[in-house]
C-alpha cells in the first residue's frame, strides 16, 4: 500500500526537475593569412542554447598555440552571429632592460576578437589582433 502512495509523489518530483539541454559542439578548420603567412586554424566551441554563451578554444595548428575562446552566438538574418574574445591565458611575458630603460610584463602572445557568421557548413568572419583585421573562412568538421 505504501508503494502506491509514493508513486504520485515521485511523479510530481520528476516533473519539477529542470530539463537539461544538450550543448552542441562545433568544430571548424581552415587556413587564413596573417602578415602574409598562411596559418592552419581550428576553432572548437560548445554553445549553451539557453544563454547563447560559447566556450572553447582557438588553435593555430601551424604554430601549436592554443587560446581560450569565450563569447556569444546569436541568431541573425543570414545565420548565427558569433562574437568571441580569444585570450592567450598565462602566456610567457617579456621582461628586458638596457642601460636602465626597459619593458616589463609584456605578453608575447596577443589576445584578439573574432566576429563571424556561422552557417551549417562555414564560419566566415574577421579576426582582429593588435588593431589589424584578418579575414577568416573555416569549414565545419563533422
Amino acid at each position: 500500500m505504501k508503494a502506491l502512495t509514493l508513486l504520485p509523489v515521485l511523479t510530481l518530483l520528476a516533473a519539477c526537475a529542470p530539463a537539461t539541454q544538450t550543448q552542441p559542439t562545433y568544430t571548424y578548420e581552415g587556413e587564413a593569412r596573417f602578415l602574409l603567412l598562411p596559418q592552419k586554424l581550428r576553432v572548437t566551441y560548445t554553445l549553451n542554447p539557453g544563454t547563447h554563451e560559447v566556450r572553447g578554444e582557438y588553435r593555430n595548428l601551424s604554430s601549436g598555440d592554443t587560446f581560450t575562446l569565450t563569447g556569444t552566438q546569436l541568431t541573425g538574418p543570414s545565420g548565427e552571429t558569433l562574437t568571441a574574445k580569444i585570450d592567450p591565458g598565462d602566456s610567457p611575458r617579456l621582461n628586458a632592460s638596457l642601460l636602465g630603460f626597459g619593458i616589463s610584463n609584456v605578453p608575447l602572445k596577443a589576445s584578439g576578437t573574432l566576429a563571424a557568421t556561422v552557417t551549417a557548413t562555414r564560419l566566415i568572419g574577421t579576426l582582429r589582433v593588435n588593431g589589424l583585421s584578418y579575414p577568416v573562412t573555416l569549414n565545419r568538421v563533422r
